[in-house]
């Protein structure tokens, strides 16, 4: 059994909120597998132990071909937070992000009961009585897990198959920012999961858009000594900034990758290092400076501008003084030039 940290009574926890449903589970906006794996799993819980119906409602959409065949394959069901009234539900819980992040649909300020996470925690999460952020951890939807073990909760096909496939993503296979706690879960949900259902998840047909994106960023792509950037200009969904930076991250010489792109106006930004003990999380809010939400841990971070753009140019001057930020807080004085040389 994975066993949690001194600090939280899973107990205590069920028995604040037994019978005070229903609940909604808020995951991030734009949600990935890790914050969709952790809605079902605490709903497989909440359900069972505390006799809490659930609703797991998001915002944005989900974009990245994985996360859309994830949600298709196992027939996840989610709301949409904007057809629906918080006030109705005495519960509210988030996962995989806390309150006044940027990240999310709570309103700023809101009540909120329940909060599962792993990403360093944030002064509004003080207001929630199930507090559980394990900065130790790997993945939200690990956390979820050990609630489900410790209070031996059956666990489906589908809530296997979405926690095997989340760990997984989360982790690169375990290669990056996974503990013991992964290692554990990640055993134990292989003999649960459905290998079928994951290898048609991990394995998805792509929409042109993705190439589309793919070819510009080999375009635009630039090299500075260790650091990789791209401006992606117009994405078809906001995902595809984290999906083009990990796929630049194994270019030899780059140790560093970060990406922007603009959707409906909105700025987006991801970075990704395979520098071990960084942290990407801190850099990314630095760099972003208060001009948005930023976030994230040691090798993987994301982030988004409150002020929109309406051009290309305008989103050339963002690029340009985000990079220029960035270089600076790694040290890099290289003169940029072409990741794929221009004929």
């Amino acid at each position: 059994m994975i066993p949690g940290p001194m600090a939280f009574d899973l107990e205590a926890a069920l028995a604040g909120v037994r019978g005070r449903g229903p609940c909604v589970i808020l995951t991030h906006d734009n949600p990935d597998p890790d914050s969709m794996a952790a809605a079902e799993a605490l709903r497989a819980l909440l359900e069972a132990e505390a006799g809490v119906a659930c609703t797991i409602a998001r915002g944005g959409i989900v974009g990245r071909a994985e996360n859309r065949a994830m949600v298709s394959v196992l027939g996840l069901v989610h709301a949409d937070v904007g057809d629906i009234d918080l006030e109705t539900f005495p519960l509210i819980a988030l996962v995989d992000t806390q309150p006044e992040t940027g990240n999310n649909s709570l309103p700023v300020g809101h009540r909120v009961d329940i909060i599962v996470d792993h990403h360093p925690k944030r002064p509004g999460a003080a207001r929630a009585a199930w507090c559980d952020i394990r900065e130790d951890f790997g993945a939200s939807c690990t956390i979820a897990f050990s609630y489900l073990k410790q209070r031996a909760v059956p666990i489906s096909n589908t809530v296997a198959t979405a926690m095997l496939y989340a760990i997984k993503s989360e982790t690169r296979d375990l290669g990056r920012e996974s503990s013991e706690h992964e290692f554990e879960a990640y055993s134990e949900l292989l003999r649960l999961a459905d290998l079928e259902k994951l290898y048609a998840i991990a394995e998805p047909k792509v929409p042109a858009e993705h190439f589309a994106a793919l070819d510009r960023a080999l375009r635009a792509a630039e090299v500075r000594g260790p650091l990789v950037t791209a401006n992606l200009g117009k994405l078809g969904y906001p995902d595809l900034v984290a999906e083009i930076a990990d796929l630049l991250l194994p270019f030899d010489l780059a140790h560093w990758v970060l990406c922007i792109g603009q959707h409906q106006g909105a700025v987006y930004l991801s970075m990704r290092t395979d520098v071990e003990h960084a942290h990407a999380g801190s850099l990314m809010r630095g760099i972003v400076d208060g001009r948005g939400a930023a976030g994230g841990h040691g090798q993987i971070a994301g982030g988004r501008l409150h002020r929109p753009v309406t051009s290309d140019q305008e989103l050339a001057l963002v690029y340009g003084e985000l990079v220029t930020k960035l270089a600076g807080a790694l040290r890099i004085s290289e003169a940029p030039r072409p990741l794929v040389p221009r004929e």
